[in-house]
C-alpha cells in the first residue's frame, strides 16, 4: 500500500492524505455544531441558585444528628462526582405502614418492627443554569427521578431527586 517514497498506492503522499483526513473531520465537526447537535451550544436562559430536594428512603440510622444543616456533602450524579454542595434543610420521618382500622379506613402508623428505619429528605443548594431542557448544575441535568449519591462525613446514601427549585438571578 505504501511504497518506498511514502506514497499511498503510489499516487498520494501519506502526510498529505493524513492532513486531508484531519481537515474533513474538522469540517464535519464544525457542521455538526452549526446544525445544533452539540451540547456546547445550549442557550442559557437564566443563572442562579438551585435548591434540590433528595428523598432517601429506608435509612437505618440510630443517631439522626449525622445530617447537619450547613454541612458540605459531595454529590455523585451518573457515577460522576460533583463539587461539594451545602445542605440547607433536613427532614427525618419515621417509616409508616398502612393498616385498616375497624371502619375499613386506611390509617398510616409508625412501623413498630424497625424503629431505626427512617425516611430522610435533604435539601441542598448550588449555582445552576436554566436551559430549554431544564436545570443544569455543573454540566449535569437535574430532573425529578434521577438517582444520586450523597457522601459526607458519617454517611454515604443513595436517593433520588424529588424536587428542583430554581431561584433565578438573571443571565
Amino acid at each position: 500500500m505504501i511504497d518506498s517514497q511514502g506514497k499511498l498506492f503510489g499516487k498520494v503522499n501519506i502526510i498529505d492524505f493524513s492532513f486531508a483526513i484531519i481537515l474533513v473531520a474538522m469540517l464535519a465537526g464544525i457542521g455538526w455544531v452549526a446544525k445544533g447537535n452539540s451540547p456546547l451550544n445550549k442557550v442559557v436562559k437564566a443563572r442562579g441558585t438551585a435548591e434540590v430536594t433528595i428523598a432517601i428512603r429506608g435509612v437505618r440510622v440510630l443517631d439522626p444528628s449525622i445530617f447537619k444543616v450547613g454541612e458540605k456533602a459531595f454529590l455523585t450524579i451518573r457515577n460522576q462526582r460533583y463539587a461539594p454542595v451545602e445542605v440547607i434543610k433536613t427532614t427525618m420521618r419515621e417509616r409508616k405502614i398502612p393498616l385498616l382500622n375497624s371502619k375499613d379506613q386506611m390509617v398510616a402508623l409508625p412501623d413498630p418492627t424497625a424503629p431505626e428505619i427512617k425516611d430522610v429528605d435533604l435539601v441542598f443548594k448550588d449555582q445552576a443554569e436554566v436551559t430549554d431542557e431544564g436545570v443544569i448544575m455543573g454540566g449535569y441535568h437535574l430532573k425529578v427521578g434521577n438517582t444520586v449519591e450523597l457522601d459526607a462525613f458519617g454517611y454515604r446514601l443513595n436517593g433520588s431527586i424529588m424536587f428542583v427549585k430554581m431561584n433565578e438571578q438573571g443571565n
